[in-house]
């Protein structure tokens, strides 16, 4: 009886042996589907994230369905015939509907990490049908148009492509036209176009310098006319003033004044009395 019971222990800890040898635990994280692969194909069930227990030869298969920012690069000819480079920015995920979902698993192989990314289902469902929308878009436009008109293109892209995905499992949001690579020609006109309009407010400031140093040039000029103006209005009224002053009778004792200085010098030549009457010596006389 005893050995029976000892074998039965002997079986059940054999049994949990082999039964634990036989399970793995496998963790599906967040922002993440998944689903049990079994040796006949997939169980229907999408899993939540979470930790699970698988049997046998069981694996598990994840699929990514996290938001992230995303960038696809883009190049148009353009309506003008010149070519443009841009990026189209978009946050992009798999849509969480589990008939979209589905599919997903039985659509894409999954890589060595037994992982289905947001990546490999874009390139196979969003990546062509961006691009070809952005192409569409942009190539009714001129340089000119898409230089001027940035916004309302962002918007026209958003609405096409958004439109165009709405039947694939990819969902964007926040389209936008980005990091935008005119043509050289363009690029050189407007740089000369620049190095013009520079050269032109250069010319202009230099001409407005030029006119104020003229202006002041001008107001000097005056100013010194009217000094001189004045000044010789001042000799002419003083020269005035004394000319009126000068009468027969004071030349006459001015002359006596002069003689009289004169005979206290010795040395002084004197002058006939009817050379006083001579206008020169009769200023003379008075400035002295």
């Amino acid at each position: 009886m005893r050995l029976n019971k000892y074998k039965i222990s002997t079986l059940l800890i054999i049994t949990t042996v082999l039964l634990l040898q036989a399970c793995s635990f496998e963790m599906i994280p967040p922002a993440t589907k998944g689903k049990i692969l079994t040796t006949s194909g997939y169980n229907s069930e999408i899993l939540p994230p979470g930790k699970y227990t698988l049997w046998g030869r069981d694996e598990m298969v994840l699929l990514q369905t996290n938001t992230n920012v995303y960038k696809e690069p883009v190049k148009v000819i353009l309506d003008d015939k010149l070519t443009l480079t841009a990026d189209i920015r978009f946050r992009g995920r798999i849509k969480s509907d589990t008939s979209i979902i589905n599919p997903m698993f039985n659509d894409i192989t999954a890589g060595p990490d037994n992982t289905v990314s947001f990546h490999e289902v874009y390139k196979i469902y969003g990546q062509p049908t961006i691009r070809n929308q952005a192409r569409v878009i942009l190539s009714k436009y001129t340089v000119e148009d898409v230089h001027k008109n940035y916004v309302r293109l962002s918007a026209e892209i958003g609405q096409a492509i958004l439109k165009a995905l709405k039947n694939t499992p990819i969902e964007v949001s926040d389209v936008t036209l980005g990091n935008i690579a005119y043509p050289a020609v363009v690029t050189a006109a407007v740089n000369a176009a620049k190095e013009r309009d520079l050269a032109i407010k250069k010319e202009e400031a230099q001409a407005k310098i030029d006119l104020v140093k003229k202006k002041n040039e001008r107001l000097l000029a005056e100013a010194d006319y009217q000094i001189k103006i004045t000044r010789a209005k001042a000799i002419r009224d003083a020269n005035k003033v004394i000319g009126e002053g000068i009468t027969p009778e004071l030349l006459q004792l001015r002359s006596l004044e002069v003689q009289e200085k004169m005979a206290e010098n010795k040395a002084a030549v004197f002058m006939p009395y009817e050379a006083f009457s001579s206008s020169g010596a009769q200023m003379r006389i008075y400035q002295k």
